[in-house]
């Protein structure tokens, strides 16, 4: 088996995302993979919330579309399986470009800023597994008459040791009311369970949508709330909030106190926020969106600090809390230092769109993660 393993990886895998389309077509054709499929090592079931799992590893809610993105992740060896942001109404995605590759030097001078300007690269990278990307998608989203029966088709997909999570997000407009929006979230909750999600992940933390759903989780008290609606609606089912990066530690404190008893778990790091610019300077995505999330290899350690905060007030506290680790996982050592920081669990986007076979890698290398 390691011998067809070591085969089947040495095939030059390319994006299951088609970077030079728009979201739209990737929703309606994708994912682009037609093998080689490989061998996925077998590997000690581990636990989940619960559930048990082949493994503590998967994609967070980035890449997995719809049920055809979901049943081939699922045969990549992928364990831990996040539904793309689901609305309770359709949202189109911002126009193309949506995913660009950063400046390794320029990220490298100017990411630790939150309003310094990150600059495109001017050639693709050597290594795309391992670099950082800019992404402006806007958190869209089909109808839920679309996505409901996708769904259960999802989850129905899936193999023993495998679970579903699905991301949810509140639609923030105008007239509004805080107590409508927070209704909002737990009606979502509803329904994604009754679809068939084993889990539900609340999106706090959009880094290129409307500042009130973007940046939910710099509100302790609105946090809290809606994750009390969303854990009354979704029944037994565990729910995951996913923030952003809390640099402060009192922050961080406030937050996880102030949701511990509600959520069951925290996913740590959405995509950090920042401009991001062409060659000559201007907005790399045009006029208004001039942030994007940056994502990939750079931000791992930004999301390691913020597993290792969370984590270590948790412990202090013995709070009620698990935490899942995001950012910049491209590798078997990538997810072991997540663990090493406290982590549960560990998920990937940017590396296992441009790495389907990194499920498998890392059970061959890790089969106990």
């Amino acid at each position: 088996m390691a011998e067809a393993l070591a085969r089947t990886l040495a095939a030059p895998p390319r994006p299951t995302y088609r970077t030079d389309r728009s979201f739209e077509w990737n929703h309606a054709n994708g994912p682009d993979f037609a093998g080689p499929w490989p061998v996925v090592p077998e590997t000690p079931t581990k636990d989940f919330f619960g559930l048990a799992v082949r493994s503590r590893f998967g994609v967070a809610a980035s890449i997995v579309l719809n049920s055809r993105w979901t049943e081939t992740y699922a045969r990549l060896g992928f364990d831990i399986l996040t539904y793309k942001t689901v609305r309770s109404q359709a949202r189109l995605c911002h126009p193309p470009p949506n995913w660009l590759f950063l400046d390794d030097r320029s990220v490298a001078a100017g990411l630790a800023d939150r309003e310094t300007p990150l600059a495109l690269a001017a050639r693709p990278p050597a290594d795309p597994r391992t670099a950082t990307t800019a992404g402006s998608f806007g958190t869209p989203s089909v109808a839920p008459e679309t996505w409901q029966p996708d769904i259960a088709a999802a989850r129905r997909a899936l193999g023993p040791g495998q679970a579903l999570i699905v991301s949810v997000v509140g639609t923030a407009r105008p007239g509004l009311s805080e107590a409508d929006f927070v209704a909002e979230y737990g009606a979502l909750a509803q329904t994604v369970a009754a679809a068939g999600a084993d889990l539900v992940e609340v999106d706090l933390s959009c880094p290129n949508v409307a500042r009130r759903e973007g940046e939910v989780y710099l509100d302790p008290r609105l946090s809290a709330a809606i994750a009390r609606a969303v854990k009354a609606a979704a029944g037994a089912r565990p729910v995951l909030l996913k923030t952003g990066d809390i640099a402060d530690r009192a922050q961080m404190a406030a937050f996880l106190e102030a949701v511990a008893g509600a959520a069951d778990g925290v996913v740590m790091i959405n995509a950090p926020s920042r401009p991001i610019v062409d060659g000559a300077g201007a907005p790399a995505f045009g006029a208004g969106r001039e942030r994007a999330g940056v994502a990939g290899g750079a931000i791992k350690a930004i999301a390691l600090r913020a597993v290792a905060d969370a984590a270590a007030h948790i412990r202090r506290r013995g709070l009620p809390l698990e935490v899942i680790g995001v950012g910049g996982v491209a590798s078997a050592a990538d997810a072991r230092a997540f663990l090493d920081a406290g982590a549960y669990a560990v998920q990937a986007a940017t590396a296992a769109a441009w790495n389907p076979y990194l499920a498998a890698e890392i059970k061959a290398a890790a089969p106990d993660i």
